[in-house]
């Protein structure tokens, strides 16, 4: 199933001191993303930049693309937003780690997230429950390249009905090793993909598909249901 991003909501980064908390339950998930198309000013650049202490600043700015900056800086601040907004408090960086395999989380919190980024659009899930998302800008690709990532049966479906279902395809695999959180030590291979769900070592994984402007995105939850609450962050 395919979600359309219709009924979006906004959240300014800037007032959300003003947002009320909100309980997440236990079968759904808030999925916040923000797609830029210019630099901000040189200001407003170093006010968000500050928001992170010196050795995020560091990780940042070690991209030589903004584009690059951009992303890795408005992932971390949109985790910023979910953590004022679910627990009305401020997150303390030095909580926000990364396991060895490279996923982020907080230390001492139940609260699930992931982080995706391609081209200039930034999305973060955030859930109760194990979650991972993953979002592609769209490029023409010769498929036959991709034979190691999909089973036979994928990419016959890929071959049939082209570039939409290969992202469709790609996406869904990527937010499943998202969730798991063990990066590409998973082949996208052993990874199959059923109509709603994905399944890897017997256990089985929810998707949902959303189109978020022209960008492909995946969610995948250990919920059998999943209701995605969708926001868009005004930087």
């Amino acid at each position: 199933m395919i979600i359309q991003d219709t009924n979006t909501r906004a959240i300014p980064f800037l007032r959300i001191d003003e947002y009320p908390q909100v309980r997440i339950q236990d079968k759904e998930s808030y999925l916040f993303h923000y797609t830029f198309d210019k630099q901000f000013s040189h200001d407003l650049w170093h006010y968000y930049l500050n928001f992170l202490p010196h050795n995020f600043q560091h990780e940042v700015l070690r991209f030589r693309r903004w584009q690059d900056r951009y992303n890795c800086l408005l992932g971390k601040l949109m985790v910023y937003i979910g953590f004022k907004m679910f627990y009305n408090s401020e997150l303390a960086f030095e909580n926000f780690l990364k396991n060895s395999y490279g996923k982020p989380y907080i230390k001492n919190c139940s609260l699930n997230f992931n982080i995706s980024h391609s081209g200039n659009t930034v999305v973060c899930i955030f859930s109760k429950q194990a979650v991972g998302i993953d979002v592609e800008e769209a490029k023409d690709i010769e498929f036959t390249l991709f034979e190691n990532v999909f089973t036979d049966k994928e990419m016959k479906e890929i071959s049939r009905l082209g570039l939409f279902k290969f992202y469709e395809y790609w996406t869904k695999k990527e937010a499943v090793i998202k969730a798991i959180g063990k990066g590409m030590s998973i082949p996208l291979l052993d990874i199959e993909v059923k109509d709603n769900h994905c399944v890897y070592e017997n256990v089985k994984w929810n998707i949902k598909s959303l189109q978020l402007n022209t960008m492909h995105c995946a969610v995948a939850s250990k919920s059998t249901t999943n209701n995605i609450n969708v926001f868009k962050v005004v930087f």
